[in-house]
């Protein structure tokens, strides 16, 4: 009989591609969306060279940040890389994915258990089984020792397709990790740069808020000798007012700046952060000359939504097979016996042998839409990937203006400087010679100050595009580039 169902379900297997492997199951390939190749930007890249103020070169590094020699702003992203919530949570996604991914390996193998029971059982003397067969003992124990073997054949392929899904999961979760860290590590160093900013205009508004002091004595004196009225007076006192108002509301700026850089570095605000004012190092970013191909390959975010849709044609490709047959096989062999002493006797012997094949005929359409559902997340998942390529792209062009406008605002900046500098200068000298009073170098002093203000705030306007540059780069990722997703 047991020689018979083996006959049996290897004919099946032998005619089951023949039966099963139908058209059915086609995925055309015009129901499946098609991802972008590249981003895009060759065009934004050539601009930004005839444009000049940009050399070709490497991508950002892996530690980029270090280029710019502040020892503070190290030691704050080494802490957030080691304390940030947010990235540990990351880290805690990643390593569930792969937990994840290992259950999926293990429906690829037999599965093996080892099952003893001891089944102690008390019959009443005037019961049923004693009543009728007083021989049975009053205490028997029902005594297994068993191995249970099961296995389901992945004949198409199935839990292969699962288990590569779930590696596609865990990887983009380990790109999805990459770009925590990205979007940590600028936050940062965007946040240092716009707290050394404030710093710096505190300093300016602090020689701002002198001269006006000194105007304004000056004011008082020459008031106090009738060679001014109190119309000068009160004039330079409002001015007065109007740079301490500027040190009022540039104080509470610095202050949430460092609450900031706490909060991102994973201190408490009860944590001690002396940061001063180190003089501005200016952030160099070469750019690449295959932007367009390899920002794909560049951007962990890019890398992990491309992971995304491989990991949802898996998916496809295990629908596939639910319309195939599948063959389970499920042995038991133990020893049974009612006494301890008895139990290893080779007469105690039990086992089963239990092969079977499911063939899916009518299912009221279920699979099919279980097929229809997994092309639709793979076409979602397409799209997102599209669209992130088209931001990707955009995000690369928007920083690139803004560093040229903003260098070319530098510019004129730098050379209205240079021009009240020299009327500061001139200004001087006619005071030497008693050709113009105090007040008028002071205001000349205060012209320069001011245009000082102005160009320190383009530099580090173009200090925080550059870091926008390089998130929009991918910073210092390395991810391996190239090729197409599978379209099913």
């Amino acid at each position: 009989m047991m020689q018979r169902k083996i006959k049996f379900i290897w004919v099946i297997l032998l005619f089951s591609p023949i039966l099963f492997s139908s058209g059915c199951v086609h995925v055309p390939d015009c129901d499946l969306a098609r991802p972008m190749e590249d981003a895009g930007s060759e065009s934004v890249l050539a601009q930004a060279f005839d444009r000049g103020g940009f050399e070709e070169g490497d991508w950002p590094t892996e530690t980029w940040w270090r280029q710019l020699g502040d020892p503070v702003l190290n030691q704050l992203i080494e802490e957030a890389l080691q304390r940030n919530p947010n990235l540990k949570a990351a880290e805690s996604r990643l390593k569930a994915a792969a937990q994840v991914a290992l259950q999926r390996r293990g429906a690829l193998y037999p599965q093996i258990d080892f099952i003893a029971t001891d089944n102690w059982s008390h019959y009443a003397k005037q019961g049923f089984f004693r009543s009728l067969a007083p021989e049975i003992p009053a205490v028997v124990n029902d005594i297994n020792l068993d191995f249970s073997f099961t296995y389901e054949v992945d004949f198409w392929g199935k839990y292969r397709d699962l288990f590569n899904a779930a590696l596609g999961d865990a990887a983009a979760q380990a790109a999805e990790k990459l770009q925590v860290e990205l979007i940590l590590t600028t936050s940062i160093a965007y946040a240092y740069a716009e707290l050394q900013f404030l710093l710096r205009e505190r300093q300016i508004i602090e020689k701002r808020n002198r001269n006006r002091e000194e105007i304004l004595a000056i004011r008082d004196k020459r008031v106090l000798h009738a060679l001014d009225t109190s119309i000068e007076t009160l004039t330079s006192k409002g001015n007065k007012l109007d740079i301490e108002s500027s040190l009022l509301d540039v104080d509470p700026k610095i202050e949430e700046q460092i609450h900031l850089l706490k909060a991102l570095s994973g201190l408490g605000q009860d944590a001690i952060l002396d940061i001063q004012y180190i003089p501005l190092n200016p952030l160099t970013i070469q750019l690449p000359d295959r932007l367009s191909l390899d920002l794909i390959s560049r951007r962990p975010d890019l890398m992990a939504q491309k992971a995304r849709l491989e990991a949802a044609a898996k998916r496809i490709d295990a629908a596939k097979t639910d319309f195939y047959p599948n063959v389970n096989i499920t042995t038991l062999i133990g020893l049974e016996s009612i006494f301890w002493s008895k139990l290893f006797r080779a007469e105690n012997y039990s086992g089963s042998f239990q092969p079977a094949i499911h063939l899916p005929i009518f299912t009221a359409g279920r699979l099919r839409a279980q097929l229809d559902e997994k092309v639709a997340e793979f076409n979602e998942a397409v799209h997102s990937y599209n669209n992130l390529i088209l931001v990707a792209a955009q995000q690369v062009a928007d920083s690139l203006s803004n560093l040229f406008y903003i260098q070319k605002e530098i510019e004129v900046r730098e050379s209205s400087l240079q021009v009240v500098e020299r009327q500061e200068y001139l200004t001087r000298r006619r005071v030497e010679h008693a050709l113009d009073d105090r007040i008028a170098y002071l205001q000349a002093q205060n012209a320069v100050l001011e245009m000082q203000l102005i160009v320190e705030t383009m530099l580090y306007s173009k200090q925080l595009a550059g870091i926008l540059l390089i998130r929009s780069l991918g910073g210092g990722y390395g991810g391996e580039g190239g090729g197409d997703a599978p379209c099913s």
